[in-house]
């Protein structure tokens, strides 16, 4: 998609948020819209903290059609730490799905997102 285009698009801003409380298999954070008015998004940035006092390994997976794709795979997170992701924004196309899976409960994660639909 060429992004010099954007203006040419409607957009709306969201959050989405998810208190990680178990382990061990992935888990939804947000699904980009797909069959509607919104057909792609932007994920400009995806914080993902600790407030367990424990450090905890940290996947994130981007699912397409099925197949899981890992963005990170055991990316450690310090007790009580925060880390921000994305050192660029990442863009989900219609339906693809953003998870996360952890080693240890206690895991609040937030995608700050801007989702986007054609314009007439």
């Amino acid at each position: 998609m060429d992004l010099s285009s954007q203006r040419q698009y409607i957009q709306r801003a969201i959050n989405a948020k998810l208190d990680v409380g178990t382990t061990g298999s992935l888990q939804t954070i947000y699904t980009s819209p797909s069959g509607g008015d919104f057909d792609f998004a932007i994920v400009e940035s995806l914080l993902v903290g600790d407030d367990g006092n424990q450090q905890t390994n940290v996947d994130i997976v981007i699912t397409s059609g099925g197949t899981d794709h890992y963005l990170w795979k055991n990316h450690n997170i310090s007790a009580y730490a925060t880390d921000e992701m994305l050192s660029r924004s990442l863009i989900l196309t219609a339906g693809e799905i953003l998870k996360i899976q952890v080693n240890h409960a206690n895991i609040n994660v937030t995608a700050s997102i801007v989702e986007y639909a054609k314009g007439n």
